[in-house]
């Protein structure tokens, strides 16, 4: 085989790769929706642009590329991350199907590491670089500052890719070497946020020294061969069976549908997908408002509104739930999509509270008279939430993140309360309880409304 021979079919593979992407996303939703989160990250990322200067005055420079750097680590490491943790359930694709396509499981996910790498930086990275370039003559940025910014920016997401390609491969050789692995990735962002240790992306984009871009490009090397070196040669999905199970379940349970529900939560490793998408961010989160309030003159958050916080990123839980049917099969049985949606919105409040209450616990060990509260506002807005996505999206809510119309509806209906319990609660006071009051019984006649909707708009599966 001549090398040119070769680099076609490298190009041919991951040019299917990413074939396979686009079309997964435009099966969800409208073709052209696609399109639309680059636009809104690129207005996003000049409004941000104008108001650069009121950013740095309320916290430094190197604060500001800190946070940023590791934001976008993180953003890249739950890309890849994704990989593994749902891909393997959504049915055939060239990942999971390495087992029967004369090609290695190695270079699989070589393939799905560069289709990651490639297809997001496009999504996301362009966009920002886009946005920075166009608000110039409102920001009076220079290009060369712009150029730094976006290539730390590319840095830092693939460093996030790199390791996150590492964690997966690791996941296939060995469960222990795996959870090892992300305990020390999850140390080092911890001393990364905290100054205690050195994150060498932030340090080239502050320090603008060659040294670090070396540094930094040879971390996401060596992790990238590591990780095609730990990466088995063939790779077998293991089948757990779980037989009688469900009669067992559901003789406790009463419910068949809850039943079920429960063993795909054990099937799907629901709750290790939990933990790593919602509670370790909002530890990272809460750390990250911690150094907030340290270089502010006043408390910027409190506990109930991380409370509040909290509640808003528990929606990806119910994400979770939503993939693991074949909505096809389900045309055949003599259900409605309102009695799938039902029995995930239980599940989901119970995962929820299994996942959140240590946590608002911890966040109000100091000022106990405040718990109560923080328990209410935190299931207010859960059960808001909810209410609103079962509206919205029904049974399937991976599809409503590239529906222009279903993200512009959540985005007002789920922001805007938010918002105003958050502010609300930071000083809590007469004034404050007499907003919450007020905007907790709007939130609950709209999760209403929503649930009544609900019911009459998901009839049939489709």
């Amino acid at each position: 085989m001549t090398l040119r021979t070769c680099s076609w079919m490298w190009w041919a593979m991951l040019k299917y790769f990413l074939i396979e992407e686009y079309r997964r996303h435009i099966a969800m939703t409208k073709r052209y929706s696609l399109f639309v989160f680059p636009a809104y990250v690129i207005f996003f990322t000049v409004m941000g642009a104008v108001f650069i200067k009121d950013v740095f005055s309320i916290f430094p420079y190197n604060k500001f590329i800190l946070l940023n750097m590791i934001s976008l680590f993180i953003y890249g490491f739950g890309v890849g991350s994704f990989e593994f943790l749902g891909r393997s359930i959504e049915g055939y694709n060239l990942t999971n199907t390495s087992s029967i396509l004369p090609i290695s499981g190695k270079k699989i996910y070589l393939y799905a590491f560069l289709r990651d790498a490639i297809y997001y930086t496009i999504l996301f990275l362009l966009p920002v670089f886009a946005g920075l370039m166009i608000s110039i003559p409102l920001s009076h940025l220079l290009p060369l500052q712009i150029s730094i910014f976006s290539l730390s920016l590319i840095l830092a997401m693939f460093l996030g890719y790199s390791a996150s390609y590492l964690s997966f491969s690791l996941y296939y050789r060995s469960k222990i070497a795996y959870i090892l692995y992300i305990i020390i990735i999850f140390i080092y962002i911890m001393l990364s946020y905290l100054s205690v240790t050195t994150y060498i992306v932030a340090e080239f984009q502050i320090t603008k020294n060659i040294i670090y871009l070396g540094l930094t490009l040879t971390v996401i090397i060596i992790f990238s061969l590591t990780a095609y070196y730990f990466t088995p040669k063939e790779i077998y999905e293991k089948r757990r069976t779980h037989h009688n199970q469900l009669t067992r379940l559901n003789r406790h349970v009463k419910k068949i549908l809850i039943s079920k529900e429960l063993i795909d939560v054990i099937r799907g490793n629901i709750i290790l997908k939990s933990t790593l998408t919602y509670f370790l961010p909002m530890v990272i989160l809460f750390v990250f408002v911690r150094i907030l309030n340290s270089i502010s003159s006043h408390n910027i958050y409190n506990a109930l509104s991380l409370t509040v916080m909290l509640s808003i990123f528990s929606t990806v839980i119910y994400s979770w739930l939503t993939i693991m049917d074949d909505y096809k099969y389900m045309e055949t049985l003599p259900l409605r999509p309102w009695d799938v949606i039902k029995t995930h919105i239980y599940i989901h409040i119970i995962l929820v509270s299994f996942i959140s209450i240590p946590i608002i616990i911890f966040l109000n060990y100091l000022q106990p008279q405040y718990l109560v509260i923080s328990f209410m506002l935190f299931y207010l807005n859960v059960f808001y939430l909810i209410s609103i996505t079962a509206y919205l999206a029904g049974y399937r809510v991976t599809s409503m993140l590239f529906d222009p119309e279903i993200v512009m509806k959540f985005s007002i209906l789920s922001v805007v309360p938010g918002i105003i319990l958050t502010i609300s609660s930071i000083n809590i006071g007469r004034a404050g309880e007499i907003i919450i009051a007020a905007t907790a019984a709007l939130m609950l006649l709209i999760a209403g409304i929503s649930i009544k909707k609900a019911k009459k708009r998901w009839i049939y599966f489709n």
